[in-house]
């Protein structure tokens, strides 16, 4: 078979695999705005494939959101540091992956940063809660109500002490004493806590002493916390009230600054602790979080559960789901077993997720009952970070950028107008200049976009603004050697020779100084893409294929036509 039928065959092969590799980017942005939001609601996941397999676009054109990072290296230990910040890069993109976003960039900066952008996601909220979120989750078992009332109390007294004299009241002498005496933990340790101070696994829940059926105290002077707590937690089937306590949203703050004071802080004991519940929730028309007094000791850890998957339960909430074997299996038993009809609280970073009432000892399969007020994003939200793992130390959010659709829209519409003016521009100078074998330059050129942007496609890569850039350059590299091989033939016609020999020379003679064009130029764009990071790469990318392609469409496509007028005595070039 002669050399010109390889060439057609090669490039009919080629152009069907390109057309494969683009049809879902061509079918993705033929899509009007309203298709894809009816393809969203109809089956997210086809249209989350259609977007992996499509070209993606950069931050810069569809908007999203650009996140960085620090990690807390100061806060572990000299053998945890060497490899905590690739961990968390790790377990961050394990959660990012949940979230469904195309291509995330995420890459580490420094020796403690880490840059997260997110293209085409503008749930700014949502990806601080999981991106900046430690996820240690562990359960803990609630205190009992009569020494969670005894701790209140106590705490009471201390912070009406603290507003009287912040308000330039004086203080009653005992509860300042109380004050400003030396705590001896050890000793209002074992007033408080009795023999509760055993193991957990024997606690018994008691009636409350004080009698508060909803609050802890009424008087807003004498209980400036108590008169500001109502009862949320009651089992109903022992009749047995539990340390959980509604707080309307506009008293959450002052109590969380009274609880963090130095004097309350010296006299709650050392096992109990104060944890709010991971979100608000909606009760007598008013929105409240929650309080509770839980055991500060953990009874059991989130890494020993496995198969984790959001899902409902009978009554439509929104649970996740688990399983549990060997040793966590056992574990978990022995808890749930020794703790029937008591509350075992799930604290995702301190924070309460829920409180459910443990019925029947829970062997392999369990589910975290999420809050009422839980909607199906926080109960795939706790799924994600479950899955993917704690974060190896504390990060902090240091700077976050939230960049408009509209914005990149407008990037798209310039950077587009811009590539098909410059591209009309040069397809006619280019068929005017040069007639016949112009017009067959402007058609190889129309192929080099078309195998560019279907490799991009192919290979997953993401479309930025420097991309679009590096494509108008390869426009101008593709004219460029058809102008050298041109201009070469045109010599020897004027030598007198034939078209065929004129056609061979130009391309022969021609084709050492475009091969070295396009060489340093490889060179440059594999520096630029190796060194580079962002929007650098995106240039690099689109400019090695599109000068490789450019070489192939040079001394392939159009050399397959010009083979074809070999046999014409005249040449109109």
């Amino acid at each position: 078979m002669s050399k010109q039928n390889w060439r057609t065959i090669v490039t009919v092969i080629l152009l069907i695999v390109a057309v494969i590799a683009f049809w879902n980017t061509f079918k993705l942005w033929t899509m009007t705005d309203t298709e894809q939001q009816a393809m969203q609601e109809r089956d997210p996941g086809e249209l989350l494939n259609l977007q992996q397999k499509a070209i993606r676009l950069g931050l810069d054109l569809q908007g999203g959101i650009h996140v960085v990072l620090r990690v807390k290296l100061e806060e572990m230990d000299a053998a945890s540091r060497q490899d905590a910040v690739d961990r968390a890069i790790q377990v961050i993109r394990n959660r990012i992956d949940g979230l469904g976003v195309a291509e995330p960039g995420i890459q580490k900066q420094g020796n403690n940063r880490i840059i997260v952008d997110l293209p085409g996601y503008t749930d700014a909220e949502r990806a601080e809660e999981l991106i900046g979120q430690t996820a240690l989750l562990q359960f803990k078992l609630l205190e009992t109500i009569s020494n969670a009332n005894l701790v209140l109390v106590k705490v009471d007294s201390v912070i009406a002490a603290y507003e009287k004299a912040r308000s330039g009241r004086e203080a009653d002498t005992t509860v300042a004493d109380v004050k400003e005496q030396p705590v001896d933990r050890s000793e209002i340790l074992a007033e408080l806590m009795g023999d509760t101070t055993a193991d957990s696994m024997g606690d018994t829940a008691v009636s409350d002493p004080f009698a508060f059926d909803e609050t802890v105290g009424t008087d807003e002077e004498q209980n400036p916390l108590g008169s500001r707590l109502e009862l949320a937690l009651s089992n109903n089937r022992t009749s047995t009230n539990w340390p959980a306590y509604n707080v309307s949203k506009e008293n959450k703050e002052l109590i969380d600054r009274w609880l963090n004071l130095p004097q309350v802080q010296a006299i709650i004991p050392m096992d109990i602790q104060f944890c709010w519940s991971t979100r608000s929730d909606i009760r007598n028309n008013r929105e409240v979080y929650t309080l509770y007094v839980v055991k500060r000791k953990v009874q059991f850890l989130g890494r020993f559960l496995e198969n984790i998957a959001f899902g409902q339960d009978s009554y439509g909430g929104y649970v996740v789901n688990f399983t549990l074997s060997g040793d966590g299996a056992a574990r978990f038993a022995q808890l749930t077993g020794a703790n029937i009809d008591k509350p075992l609280a799930i604290a995702l970073d301190d924070r309460i997720e829920s409180a459910p009432f443990i019925n029947s000892k829970i062997r392999k399969r369990g589910q975290i009952t999420m809050g009422s007020s839980a909607s199906i994003k926080d109960a795939r939200n706790l799924e994600i970070v479950l899955k993917a793992g704690a974060l190896p130390a504390p990060v902090e959010i240091i700077e976050k950028n939230v960049v408009g659709a509209s914005l990149g829209a407008d990037s798209i519409s310039k950077g587009f107008l811009a590539s098909v003016i410059g591209l009309a521009l040069v397809l006619v100078f280019i068929g005017v200049y040069y007639r016949m074998s112009g017009i067959i330059a402007d058609i190889g050129l129309i192929f080099n976009i078309f195998f560019l942007l279907s490799v991009m496609a192919g290979l997953g890569a993401t479309l930025t603004m420097p991309g679009i850039a590096g494509i108008i350059l390869t426009i101008g590299i593709s004219v460029d050697a058809n102008i050298l091989i041109f201009e070469r033939i045109r010599e020897e016609l004027r030598t007198g020779k034939t078209v065929r020999a004129s056609i061979d020379a130009g391309y022969s003679r021609a084709f050492v100084a475009i091969f070295d064009s396009h060489v340093t130029t490889l060179i440059t764009a594999g520096a630029l893409f190796v060194l580079g990071s962002g929007p650098i790469k995106g240039f690099a990318v689109t400019l090695f294929w599109g000068v490789t392609i450019s070489l192939y469409t040079a001394y392939v496509i159009t050399k397959q036509i010009f083979d074809i007028r070999k046999k014409y005595r005249t040449l109109s070039i």
